[in-house]
This record gives C-alpha cells, sequence and structure tokens, in this order.
C-alpha cells in the first residue's frame, strides 16, 4: 500500500485518533484549527498536519491550568 494513502484520515478516523467528538472535530475544522479538504461532501485531513497540530504552542495543555 503507498504510504501516501495511509497519512489520508477520514473524519471518522481523526475523531478516534484524537478521542474527541465529531461535533469537536467539525468546530475545530470551521475555526481554522485543524486543517482540513472538502472532497465532495467529506473533510480529509493529513496525519501529519493532525501532528504538527498537537505539538503547536498554540494547543492549550488543560493539565497546566
Amino acid at each position: 500500500m503507498n504510504n501516501h494513502v495511509s497519512e489520508v484520515m477520514t473524519t471518522d478516523d481523526v475523531v478516534n485518533y484524537l478521542k474527541v467528538s465529531r461535533k469537536t472535530l467539525l468546530k475545530l475544522v470551521r475555526n481554522g484549527e485543524i486543517p482540513a479538504r472538502k472532497v465532495g461532501k467529506n473533510y480529509r485531513y493529513l496525519r501529519k498536519e493532525l501532528e504538527k497540530y498537537l505539538l503547536s504552542n498554540d494547543s492549550v495543555n488543560y493539565f497546566e491550568h
């Protein structure tokens, strides 16, 4: 299988990966916090972009508060 294919994730994949609800994920997409590409009626995400989001300084660590 092509490595690039495994890097593309569906909304369900990302919900499971990030352990968030679908509603929360779509809110993050609408707010521009998580990049996504609309393909037809569905979003697609790149795993490397999700990893950047998780590692970014913009992410809030709620355990520090």
